[in-house]
């Protein structure tokens, strides 16, 4: 394998030049100069070493992403692919790892010397402050903040589902405990939005979303009138839509039915969904932001602004009954 020696020797440069080069510092040359070392060093295969680049600088290209224990969907997916392409962009390097209550877990994190940690899941107050005084800096979004977008989630969805004529509502969450700080947040806001605008909120559907669970799911909430429910995500919307089925009510004639998450499945369901979109990929450039400035560049008022991003995406599995331009709620 190559080394800086053998790239300096080609190139006719010092070592240190190639050093410098090669580590991030080419603006202290001319770009020809610079472009001719990293030409060469492409040529012979030279990689700089790094631990010696992270021994040198006191902390790795690496910034970690955190994943808090909860399933895996297809926005998180999204936003972690964009966070991943534009850290790339700039040169480092993002590595997922699960998050855990080990006490392990910050060793783990400070043994490769990262330029930042991204947390989706929350930290504890210990662990903040050790990576604190490591001078780690960490990204994370306040379980508050996470508490008022769920809810808002859940807001837009029952104000969607009465401007479109159902006289009732109901959220339908999964058991599954890993989701439930999540589901609950949003099913207090479809219940609150509900309470505030004089429309019925239905006792919530759980569904259990295991094979063989058909029995449990096709339970609906006797309602006298059009009833709209307020999905988990886009899959728990697709077994509302099974189970109407299976008690053979139509949709979106009887039953409404709304998710999250704008995935692939929406698109292709019989009727296809009407979901929620949240712009992931400003949210995505303001994470790497916030990692590349520190977190002081996060914005002051977050949640005003991702409640701009958060955003109804309609389908067939609700209709409007009303004229498109009126709006009778406000949420």
């Amino acid at each position: 394998m190559a080394s800086s020696a053998d790239v300096a020797a080609r190139a006719g440069v010092s070592r240190s030049t190639v050093s410098q080069i090669m580590n991030g510092h080419g603006h202290r040359f001319k770009p020809e100069m610079v472009e001719h070392v990293r030409q060469v060093a492409q040529e012979l295969g030279y990689r700089p070493s790094v631990a010696g680049r992270t021994l040198a600088r006191g902390t790795s290209d690496i910034v970690i992403t955190l994943i808090p224990n909860i399933t895996f969907g297809p926005r998180l997916r999204e936003l972690i692919d964009r966070i991943t392409a534009e850290l790339a962009q700039a040169g480092k390097t993002n590595l997922l790892r699960l998050a855990s209550s080990d006490d392990t877990l910050e060793d783990a994190i400070l043994g490769l010397r990262p330029v930042g940690v991204w947390s989706v899941a929350p930290l504890s107050p210990e662990q903040r402050a050790r990576l604190a005084t490591n001078n780690v800096p960490v990204i994370e979004q306040s379980r508050e903040l996470q508490v008022a977008i769920d809810a808002e989630i859940g807001a837009l969805q029952a104000a969607h589902l009465a401007e479109t004529g159902y006289t009732g509502v109901a959220v339908a969450m999964p058991v599954d405990q890993r989701e439930q700080p999540f589901a609950t947040a949003r099913e207090r806001g479809v219940v609150e939005w509900c309470a505030k605008n004089g429309v019925d909120a239905l006792p919530t559907l759980h569904l259990n979303m295991e094979r063989g669970t058909a029995s449990e799911t096709a339970f609906l909430p006797p309602h006298g009138g059009r009833t709209g429910f307020a999905a988990y995500n886009d899959e728990a919307a697709l077994a509302v839509l099974g189970a109407a089925r299976r008690a053979g009510k139509r949709v979106p004639e009887d039953i409404g039915v709304i998710g999250v998450d704008n995935s692939t499945v929406a698109h292709v369901s019989e009727p296809s969904l009407t979901t929620i979109d949240i712009d992931v990929e400003y949210s995505a450039h303001e994470i790497v932001k916030a990692l590349l400035l520190g977190p002081q560049s996060m914005p002051e008022q977050p949640l005003d602004i991702v409640k701009k991003q958060i955003t109804v995406v309609p389908g067939e599995s609700t209709s409007r009954m009303r004229n498109q331009g009126e709006s009778l709620f406000r949420s």
